[in-house]
Formats: structure tokens, sequence, C-alpha cells
């Protein structure tokens, strides 16, 4: 029965891992994701000069896009890393969620506009 429970638990797992991740770790790197999922989500939505970086989807990205991506990607990459790749991996996601945060506190909500003689028109919202 628990040899049952172990295979069903990395049923996603092709790669041998010899060094597992901790549960604090693992527990971080879901957490990480989900604030990437939803902060990216609000900010593109908000704001509409910017867009999704990931390759994977496309620019404005819709929540069941969003969700299908993490739900497929997150799992499969959590159980097919060690205890060092997924020390990795978390900093590089803490560092996308900051980077994200950053983008959309310093990135305008106007178009920039210009006239026909090469001036800067102010903003129209």
């Amino acid at each position: 029965m628990k040899s049952k429970l172990k295979e069903r638990k990395n049923r996603l797992r092709f790669i041998h891992v010899k060094d597992e991740p901790s549960k604090e770790q693992l527990r971080y790197f879901y957490i990480i994701n989900f604030l990437d999922m939803a902060g990216s989500y609000y900010f593109i939505k908000n704001n509409p000069n910017i867009k999704e970086g990931n390759f994977l989807l496309p620019d404005k990205p819709s929540p069941s896009q969003f969700i299908i991506h993490k739900g497929v990607t997150v799992p499969f990459v959590a159980q097919n890393v060690d205890t060092h790749q997924m020390v990795i991996m978390n900093s590089i996601l803490t560092a996308v969620v900051l980077q994200n945060w950053y983008l959309y506190n310093t990135t305008s909500e106007c178009v920039v506009n210009f006239h026909v003689d090469g001036h800067r028109m102010p903003c129209s919202r």
C-alpha cells in the first residue's frame, strides 16, 4: 500500500532524483508560482502596455490559459528537480515576481502620442 502511494505521488517523474526537495522548498515553489500567475494576470489586465513575457503564452493570456499552463508545468517541474535545482528555480521565480511588480509600478498606462510636428502629446487617459 505504501509503495502504491509513493508511486502515485511521483507519477510525473521522468528523471531519477537523488536529493529530493524539502517540503518547505516545494511549498514555496507552489506559492511563488501562484503569485507569478496571479500577479501577471492582474498586471496584464490593468495596464495596456504590459504583455506576458513567457514565450509559451500569448501576449495577453486569459485566466484559463494561465491556469492550464501553470497546472501542467509546475507539477512536472516539481517532481523532476533535486533540492539544488529547486533553490535555483525558487530564486529565479522570486526575481521574476519582483521584476513583474517593478514593471507594473513603473510602466505608464498611457500610449505615447506624438503630434505631426514631432512634439509629444499629453496622455489621453
